[in-house]
């Protein structure tokens, strides 16, 4: 812990304000005392932790730490000055409060996931940032800034505002940076290329003793990287790369591990974040069924109701029929593969009727108490969504099906009928997006008909936190998996497309990109003949 001075009582001159360590709790650890001779318990997001044989500095020191940040300097010049008791030793005082020193340091080491570590300047009302832990695997390791060598956020870090601070965060750290003052804020804005503590502090008013120990908080925490290498010259200690002034003609840009990790290389830093935050272990973010907007918003209704436009009533296939017809399903997985070659044969209301009917419809209606004081509704479908959310809705962009006027349709799942709600005129969003899912899917020619999956994220959102967005991506997959498993058992030609433009599809559905976002699609037409010579 060369880096720390935690317990440090030296009092510099007036005119250079200093950095002092504070020490605090997780506002979530709650912390039961007992008598003097039962175990500390303190008990957190992540379990219970004892400490069988807490000294009274201990239990003085996370005493104080629940309340808030404190200085370790003043619990032990609380002890020598006697105001706290200690138990006697033969070294005296002083071995009292070495003994003690260490035995603080220690528990606080053993309980790093519920420690908060901030820094404040002398005198100052607030801290500059503190340093918290997220997961239970946490762990601060402190060492020392060299001033010479170039820092870097990682290119994983993002800011963003929570309350009336800013929140420094990334998918590759157990820690989230609370930056409280504006002195914080601006070392962090800094770091957007690399610099040294030096060339930082020559653009801020802080003194650069200050900016290293800012700087060596987000170094502990993985924020902010150090350039790899040495230095180019051991006269002036001038890294390569540098900042401009700093840089031999010649040098190459300094390099950062991070930058060649294979491991890193292949996540983009929003793929990362989404992953690790729509997971447990790596955050400490509410998760799972919470019902957290149930007290402020009621829930979204089980069946979206119908927009305006006229209805087109589809056939119902007798399913007993469909049964005896169908090929084995062994033999259905087998044949499915995306088809991006059409037939010459136009598809029919019978075949598009079935398709969705067999795929997506509601098979019953039924209600359940949830969240709060709210009664849920909920449908049962021929696909699975966690929570019988089935917040999915499907419109189809229709170029060309026998008695279907072409344009956009919404599927009404409970009723199994269309509702016109766009035309597909020249110059219209619907040729744009049928043109759209030929390109994206690498289709010979514009489908018959596109199907594009929207979700009324809020079905999903007033229920759970943490899982929304992720959780719609897998019904997505849920749902395109079983159309490609009917169309092949009818025969027709199914290819899920791999993206596509979310306002495009705003505009050609007539939705809200924030309500209902577009999260898939999927193009169908009929089949081609297979040739005589094809297997």
């Amino acid at each position: 812990m060369s880096a720390e001075r935690p317990f440090s009582t030296v009092v510099p001159p007036q005119s250079e304000r200093r950095c002092v360590a504070l020490w605090s709790l997780r506002e979530d650890v709650l912390v039961d005392m007992g008598d003097p001779n039962s175990p500390v318990v303190l008990s957190g997001r992540w379990g219970e932790t004892r400490l069988h044989r807490a000294g009274p500095p201990v239990r003085e020191a996370l005493r104080r730490m629940s309340l808030g940040p404190i200085s370790l300097a003043n619990v032990v010049a609380e002890m020598a000055a006697g105001s706290i008791a200690c138990p006697r030793s033969p070294g005296g005082r002083t071995a009292i409060v070495s003994g003690a020193q260490a035995e603080i340091l220690m528990v606080l080491h053993r309980l790093q996931h519920m420690v908060v570590r901030s820094l404040t300047l002398e005198g100052a009302d607030q801290p500059l940032l503190s340093v918290v832990p997220i997961a239970q695997s946490a762990r601060y390791r402190p060492d020392a800034v060299d001033r010479r060598r170039p820092v870097r956020l990682s290119r994983f870090a993002f800011l963003r505002s929570e309350g009336e601070g800013l929140v420094l965060e990334s998918p590759v750290s157990l820690h989230r940076v609370v930056l409280h003052a504006p002195e914080a804020a601006w070392v962090v804005g800094m770091l957007g290329r690399a610099l040294t503590v030096d060339e930082i502090a020559a653009c801020v008013p802080l003194s650069a003793a200050v900016v290293a120990e800012v700087v060596g908080h987000l170094l502990s925490t993985g924020m902010v990287l150090s350039a790899d290498g040495t230095p180019s010259g051991e006269d002036d200690g001038t890294w390569p790369g540098g900042s401009d002034e700093g840089r031999v003609s010649g040098d190459a840009a300094p390099g950062f591990a991070e930058d060649q990790d294979p491991a890193l290389l292949s996540w983009g830093a929003v793929d990362l974040l989404f992953h690790s935050r729509s997971t447990l272990g790596r955050h400490d973010a509410d998760f799972g069924a919470t019902y957290p907007l149930a007290e402020r918003l009621p829930p979204a209704p089980a069946v979206k109701p119908l927009p305006d436009g006229p209805r087109i009533p589809l056939p119902r296939p007798p399913l007993s029929e469909v049964t005896a017809a169908d090929p084995p399903f062994t033999t259905v997985v087998e044949k499915r593969h995306s088809i991006r070659t059409y037939g010459s044969e136009q598809l029919t209301v019978a075949a598009l009727g079935e398709f969705l009917y067999r795929g997506l419809r509601v098979r019953s209606l039924h209600e359940r108490r949830g969240g709060g004081q709210h009664r849920e509704a909920y449908t049962d479908r021929p696909y699975p969504s966690g929570g019988r959310a089935y917040e999915l809705e499907f419109y189809l962009t229709v170029r060309d099906c026998a008695g279907i006027p072409s344009g956009t349709h919404y599927y009404a799942p409970l009723e199994h009928c269309l509702v016109q709600i766009g035309d597909g005129g020249p110059g219209s969003a619907t040729s744009e997006l049928l043109a759209e899912a030929q390109i994206t899917a690498g289709l010979d020619d514009p489908p018959a008909v596109v199907i594009t999956i929207t979700s009324r994220i809020h079905r999903l959102s007033w229920k759970y936190s943490g899982l929304p967005y992720a959780l719609t991506l897998k019904h997505v997959g849920a749902v395109v998996q079983n159309l490609y498993l009917i169309g092949t058992a009818m025969g027709l030609a199914t290819c899920a497309l791999g993206s596509g433009d979310v306002e495009l599809a705003a505009r050609t559905t007539g939705t809200d990109w924030l309500t209902e976002p577009s999260v898939g699609g999927f193009a169908l037409g009929v089949a081609p003949v297979p040739s005589p010579t094809s297997s």
